[in-house]
């Protein structure tokens, strides 16, 4: 199920309930997004035609965010890795996209950044595309820093525990690779039943 954070200048939670029924919805205030405690959240903000301004550029770097403009006025300057709307828009439409930004948009654990199919280091831009299982393989890691091997076949390689395969260690060993050529300071290291994260 895909979640996200909602923040609006209005009493719109029901209308976006309605709309996005199928998702966990967690309402955030003002105060909630100055703390600045956000990484890798998918956020909806719906505003009347300016952002709060006390809103730190961080914020936007490390989320992914949806703004929707109420009123068409004078856009604010271009966050990084975000989706804007303004004004009246198709009530579909801005469902589609939003969910397809969220579900495709970016991933941050320390100096690697995975946005779409590349993975990418923060700090000089280097870059790698990653395929689908080893994008799966990462983020997994990236939230656990510790997974069983079998927990892997299972639930990102959809293959049975007692399968007998080298497959997850081909895959350790191109990401391992990308992380090299991107310059990583991370890296993973593989025992008997598990995999984990040094960085």
């Amino acid at each position: 199920m895909i979640e996200f954070c909602f923040y609006s200048e209005r009493p719109v939670q029901n209308t976006i309930k309605e709309v996005f029924i199928d998702f966990k919805i967690h309402t955030i205030s003002n105060e909630d997004i100055n703390k600045n405690n956000f990484t890798n959240k998918n956020i909806l903000m719906i505003v009347n035609e300016n952002l709060p301004a006390d809103i730190n550029d961080d914020f936007f770097l490390k989320n992914n965010v949806v703004i929707f403009f109420l009123k068409k006025g004078k856009q604010q300057k271009k966050y990084y890795n975000t989706k804007v709307f303004s004004g009246h828009t198709n009530i579909n439409r801005f469902k589609d996209e939003a969910i397809t930004f969220f579900m495709s948009n970016s991933f941050i654990y320390k100096d690697i950044i995975i946005r779409g199919e590349k993975i990418m280091n923060s700090k000089d831009k280097r870059e790698a595309f990653l395929t689908s299982p080893e994008k799966d393989i990462l983020i997994l890691l990236f939230e656990r820093k510790k997974i069983e091997k079998k927990t892997l076949l299972e639930s990102v390689l959809r293959l049975k525990k007692d399968t007998e395969t080298k497959t997850i260690e081909s895959h350790l060993t191109r990401i391992r690779k990308k992380l090299l050529t991107i310059g990583s300071q991370i890296e993973i290291i593989s025992r008997e039943k598990s995999v984990f994260l040094v960085v």
